[in-house]
Order: structure tokens, then sequence, then C-alpha cells
């Protein structure tokens, strides 16, 4: 019976044991891929908190069989699902090891440009990418019998189409004929056709069907921007009497567009001059007749305030750029160096490019702000707070135009960056650079930018970014130089939120730079079209 307790209570202690916490439980160390380079891909987007990459690969790779160049991965961490070639047709899960095992996806897509282009075609063609069938569309006056094709790509770069088999007419008889491709050439297609595409070794079967469209003359698409419009509309017409006219809506005269291309069946004209913030409205011209009009309203030119950089007011030893009461465009870091250094972003009525009473600059400073080194910058939003060693910044003003480029003028004294995080230490000692940056974006809210985290805006890769521009100055100037920042836009979409930053050390975010670089921008405005 006395053994049996003994068991008993060994196996009791032994459970409670199991309860507590091992102090001798391993560290726990996160495994994360730090950097990948893939033969072939043209963008790698590495989430950390997701643990995901996303590749987007060219149009020539092997999404079955892509290099890894180099793989970094964070310290102690191992891999073994990461080698010297990929399988990314499907996604594949890499185990990081450290103490610990993380589970990492790496996905690829791969975006082709596919497109046949025939005379006279009525609309771009539609593709059926999972049966292989590609649609062309013909105005209905346009005979199938005799279908010029100009141009034709179907699978990725580095494709080569090598025949086409179809029926073929010479009024009496239909021949099935197979013939060698080569753009352009004139084909049968009242049938289906098909087209053979040689690629990596294999062939692939795509069928070609024409269809056609009946076709009226009409404004189909109104781009409208302040000054200017491009206009595209369709007809029925051989071409050779079409124009496009427009006026503002409370006129009677139509204006005739100068600017005017015809392809196939459809024309296109720009239209320049135009007053900002108008009603107006548009249609096609063939011969005598005209095509319903379409009305459509030009931008305003909008201009955020204090562009200028000329409002200003101190809060103790605080500068805000923003007269005291007025409307806030801009912010600066500036409540969180003061207390330590002053404010590194304050006005400057000595050094400005326009002169004139009341004329200010926006003058940013780069220093040691005591723990960290800290950029002079201004940019459109808001100081937050602070947070650990850096501050969070909510970036972006609400804004629903679409400027073409911003301009100004700016100074720059550079100096040898002096400091400098883990990742950017090989920079000490090189001069430092300046920089303004815009962006379009139609993020939900504003982003914020929080130093201490890590967490910053992917100008590279942020779905929501409808467009960008960045300025750089590396080197001293000793007087004000004029800049045009144009935007690149990369999509089509109405933004929702403007993005102006400027900075006296262009990795201030990194807390590297160099010590008393400064730049000044003054007279800032968006170029409109």
């Amino acid at each position: 019976m006395v053994k049996r307790w003994i068991h008993i209570a060994l196996f009791g202690l032994l459970a409670v044991g199991c309860a507590f916490p091992n102090d001798l439980d391993y560290p726990c160390v996160v495994g994360s891929i730090v950097s990948l380079d893939l033969e072939g891909a043209k963008e790698i987007h590495i989430d950390s908190e997701a643990r995901e990459v996303s590749v987007v690969l060219e149009e020539w790779a092997d999404m079955s069989h892509v290099k890894v160049n180099e793989c970094t991965l964070s310290e102690n961490a191992s891999c073994t699902d990461i080698g010297i070639w990929l399988d990314l047709t499907k996604p594949v899960k890499a185990v990081l090891r450290t103490y610990q095992d993380y589970v990492w996806t790496i996905t690829a897509t791969q975006p082709i440009e596919r497109y046949v282009r025939c005379a006279g075609q009525a609309r771009e063609a539609m593709f059926n990418l999972e049966s292989r069938h590609v649609y062309v569309y013909l105005p209905d006056t346009h005979p199938l019998t005799s279908v010029t094709i100009e141009e034709m790509k179907l699978e990725p770069e580095g494709s080569h189409i090598v025949s086409t088999t179809g029926y073929e007419s010479d009024l009496e008889h239909l021949t099935l004929t197979t013939r060698t491709v080569s753009f352009p050439m004139t084909l049968d297609c009242v049938t289906e056709r098909s087209f053979y595409v040689e690629w990596h070794g294999e062939v692939y079967e795509w069928h070609l069907k024409a269809l056609q469209l009946k076709v009226s003359a009409a404004v189909s698409e109104v781009e409208a921007h302040c000054y200017s419009a491009r206009i595209r509309g369709v007809f029925a017409s051989d071409g050779s009497s079409v124009g496009v006219e427009y006026k503002k809506v409370e006129e009677t005269e139509w204006t005739t567009a100068v600017d005017v291309t015809v392809s196939g069946v459809g024309v296109t004209a720009r239209l320049t001059g135009l007053t900002p913030g108008t009603a107006y409205e548009c249609r096609i011209r063939e011969g005598a007749e005209a095509s319903a009009a379409t009305p459509f309203q030009t931008e305003q030119a909008v201009q955020p305030d204090n562009l200028n950089f000329d409002s200003w007011h101190a809060n103790g030893k605080v500068w805000n750029p923003w007269s005291e009461g007025g409307a806030r465009v801009w912010d600066s870091a500036n409540k969180a160096t003061a207390s330590f250094t002053g404010s590194a972003t304050t006005p400057d009525e000595t050094f400005v490019a326009v002169s004139g009473p009341g004329k200010k600059a926006c003058r940013m400073e780069s220093s040691f702000a005591v723990v960290k080194f800290a950029a002079g910058s201004v940019f459109t939003g808001e100081f937050v707070k602070l947070q650990g060693l850096g501050a969070e910044l909510a970036w972006g003003i609400p804004f629903t135009a679409k400027p073409v480029s911003l301009k100004g003028y700016a100074a720059y004294k550079s100096t040898p960056i002096t400091d400098a995080d883990s990742a950017h230490g090989y920079l000490k000692g090189k001069p430092d650079t300046g920089h303004i940056l815009i962006a379009l974006t139609d993020w939900s809210d504003q982003f914020h930018v929080v130093s201490s985290t890590g967490t910053y805006v992917d100008f590279d890769n942020d779905p929501s970014i409808i467009a960008y521009g960045r300025y750089a100055l590396s080197e001293t100037t000793d007087k004000y130089i004029s800049f045009d920042i144009p935007l690149v836009y990369r999509n089509t979409r109405t933004p929702k939120y403007l993005v102006i930053v400027a900075s006296s050390s262009a990795l201030g975010d990194f807390f590297t730079g160099g010590r008393g670089s400064t730049l000044w921008i003054d007279e800032l405005e968006l170029v409109y079209d």
C-alpha cells in the first residue's frame, strides 16, 4: 500500500511540474526572410507581419523553374525549403527554423500582355484564358472573309506564332488551309481559326473568332482634366468625314477639335484651352450627321493652403507651418525634437525664393537629438504623438484632383553622413541627400508612419498609390533652384489623399543622415493639364 501511495505521489508531482513554466525554455527568436533575389522577378514584396513574399515575374520567366540568386534570412534562422530553384506555379511553403518554426508563404504572379489588332477593329479583343479563345470585333460593314490582322501576341514575351489553320472560301468551295504566320496578313475569318504558338519547347493552340458589331457614331469615353480633355468615340462611315465637336453647355456654337486621330472605326481628339470647373459637352460628327451630345465637367485647379510657406506660428519652442487659428495643411516632427534641440523645421525670412513683405521659406535641418539622429522635415498631414524613440505621423490631406506635377524652388546644404542605423552603416562619410516627394493615394484613411516600429509607406508596391514623383538633391547649392516633379500615374482612379513630404536627409526615417544637412523649399505649386 505504501509503495502504491509513493507511485501516486510521484505522478502528482510530475503533473504539477508540467503545469509550471520551464525556466530552461529556449528564447523566442523570430525567423524572417530579410531579402530575396530571384532571376526573372521584376517586383518582390516582403510582408514580415504576414510572413508572406509576393513575387511579380517577367513574362519570359518560367514559373516552374525560377532560379534563386540570393536569399537572406534573419540571424540564427535556417531553411531547407528555399534551394537553388523554386516552382512558383503554386504557393511555396517555407519553414524557417530558429528555436521555433516559422512558416512563410511565397506566391508569384506573371502578368502577360496579350493583344490582337486588326484593321478597322471596332473594340479591343477579348480573351478567355482558360479555353484559349480570343474574340475580335469588327463593324458590321466589314466582311469577315477579309480580315487583316496587323499584330498578335497570345503567349509570354519570347513566344512565336508559327502557323494558323482555318477554312477559306473561293466562292465555290471551303478548304481547310494551314498558313505560316507573318503579320500583317489578311485571312478568311468567317469560321473559327486556330493559331499555334511555340513557347519554351511547347506548342499551344489558340482559337480566334471574329464577330461583327453594329456601330453608330457615339462618344465612348471622356477623360477630362482642368484645361484639357481627351475624347474617344466610334463612327460607322469610312472615316473621311469624321470629326469631334465641343462647346460649353450654355453656348450654342460648336467648336471643331483640331488634334484628331482616326484609327479603324475609332476616333480620338485632344481638347486644349478649356476653362477649369466648367460644364462642357461633346459629340462625334459624320458629314452632315452628329451623334448625341455627351456632357463632361473639367476639374478645378486645386491649390492647398500655404504652399508658399508664408504662414507660421510658434507654440513655445515648437514652430508650426500654419497661421494660428488657420487651416493646417502642413506639419512637422518638431514636437519630437523641440525639447531637445529646438525645432528642426522653421520659417526663414532672410533666405527666400521670392522676396517681398511677409515672404518666408521652409527651412529643415538635420541634427542629433540627444539619443537619436533626426532629420528636419515637413509633410502634408499631422503629427500624432511621440512613440518610443520615434514619432507617429499621419500622412496625407483629403484631395481629389489630378495634377500633373509639383513645381517650386529648393536649396540644399549637404554634409557627410555622420549617423546611420545598422542597415545603412556603409553610407557613413558619403554626402547626404535631401528629397521632396509627392503621391496621390486612395487610402481609406491617412497613413500612419511610425519610425520606432519601421512602419513606412512602400511607394514602389503600395496598391493604393495612384501617382508618384520624387526629386532628390545631393549637392550643395548656393542659391534656390527651380524644380518640377512629374507625377507618374499608375491608374485612372480618383485620389482621396495628397501626400507631399520634404526632408533634409532622405534616410531620416532610418535615423541616417548628416548633422547640419539643410533643405529649404519655397513657393510650391501644383501644375494641372
